[in-house]
Formats: structure tokens, C-alpha cells, sequence
């Protein structure tokens, strides 16, 4: 497996993850506006949507940056280092 591709698989399982923790604790939109607090909720929910899911245009979802990173794991009350090794386990066992 290319380091690239581990490097997406993480990624993708570090969303996977916070979106599990994010929906037992919060409703539809509320995380996103915790976020993103500077942004309207509408702005906020769009740009969690954008990254949990593939775009319409380029088929692939937004990467998220690290600040992001950041911020999801302040929200949900983790340490960023142990979401982003129980992400990298994930991605480690998917083929």
C-alpha cells in the first residue's frame, strides 16, 4: 500500500470515527455549528457534509486540515493523538 493511499485511509477513518462519537452526542447540525462557530450553522452543516461525504463534482470528499482535526477532537472531549492512532489502527486492517 502506497503511503499516500495509507495517508487517505486514515484520513478517512479519523472521520469515520469523529462522525460516530459527534452523532451519540449531538443532534443533526449542532456539531458542525461547534466547529465552525464563526460560520452560519447552514455554512457549517454543509461544510461536515462535505467531508463526510463525496462531492458531487470532484467524487471525492474535502480532506481536513488539521486545525479541523483540532477542533473536531476538542468538541467531542478526545485527545487528537488518540483519534488519529485509533484511525490509523482502522486504516491499517482495511484492505
Amino acid at each position: 500500500m502506497s503511503e499516500a493511499n495509507f495517508a487517505n485511509k486514515v484520513e478517512r477513518a479519523f472521520v469515520q470515527l469523529i462522525e460516530e462519537r459527534a452523532e451519540s452526542r449531538f443532534k443533526k447540525g449542532e456539531f458542525a455549528a461547534k466547529l465552525w462557530p464563526e460560520m452560519s450553522p447552514k455554512a457549517a452543516a454543509s461544510r461536515w457534509t462535505s467531508i463526510r461525504t463525496k462531492a458531487s463534482n470532484t467524487g471525492k470528499p474535502q480532506s481536513v486540515s488539521v486545525a479541523d482535526a483540532q477542533r473536531m477532537a476538542e468538541v467531542i472531549g478526545k485527545e487528537l493523538s488518540y483519534l488519529l492512532a485509533v484511525a490509523a489502527e482502522r486504516a491499517s486492517g482495511q484492505k
